[in-house]
């Protein structure tokens, strides 16, 4: 529908006359409340944090390599963030939120970690950066022995919607898995002198 408003005005002879000052348009929408809706209820998916034993030598090399590539990493406490925000990535800028485990801030350490890689080293799409940040985390982990599972599982199914976007992403998946283990790799033998 497209009406136009009418705003009165006086003209030079003091006479009030109306004109149309500016258009006023309405678009018909439709909204649904999910109890108008029929069919099997959508999938929720609880994304747990980690808990228990954090890979110590493995948070240390995770945090050297850091170092090695510019980065800086705060875990300074932000009690205006969202709760269920557990780091960010941000250009050379990574923060962790230090109220969680040891084993979460770990998971993810390596999770921004890959955002880091993914973006900014291989310039990947940010449309799949949750995806593959998280798939990464998970592979670098498990390749160094520390299991995010729990944890991997549930946000990559969240985030990818669709076992395609899972396919579509698996190469730069092995590329960035691949850079950081060779990275956290060569890390670990600097630190005991066999480079």
């Amino acid at each position: 529908m497209h009406q136009k408003e009418e705003v009165a005005s006086e003209n030079e002879n003091g006479r009030r006359r109306r004109r149309r000052d500016s258009p006023l348009f309405f678009k018909v929408v439709y909204v649904f409340d999910v109890s108008q809706t029929e069919g099997k209820p959508l999938p929720e998916f609880e994304v747990p944090s980690l808990t228990g034993e954090a890979n110590e030598a493995l948070f240390d090399q995770v945090m050297q390599l850091t170092r090695t590539q510019g980065l800086e990493v705060g875990f300074e406490s932000r009690p205006q963030q969202d709760p269920d925000i557990k780091g960010i990535y941000f250009g050379k800028t990574i923060w962790i939120k230090p109220e969680e485990s040891r084993a979460q801030q770990l998971k993810t350490l390596l999770h921004e970690v890959a955002h880091y890689y993914s973006e900014g080293v291989f310039q990947i799409d940010r449309a799949d950066a949750e995806t593959i940040a998280e798939s990464v985390a998970f592979t670098t982990g498990a390749h160094f022995g520390f299991d995010t599972g729990t944890r991997s599982f549930p946000y990559v199914a969240l985030w990818s919607h669709d076992k395609k976007v899972l396919e579509t992403n698996l190469a730069a998946i092995r590329e960035v898995s691949s850079k950081i283990i060779d990275a956290l790799e060569q890390t670990v033998n600097k630190m005991v002198g066999i480079a």
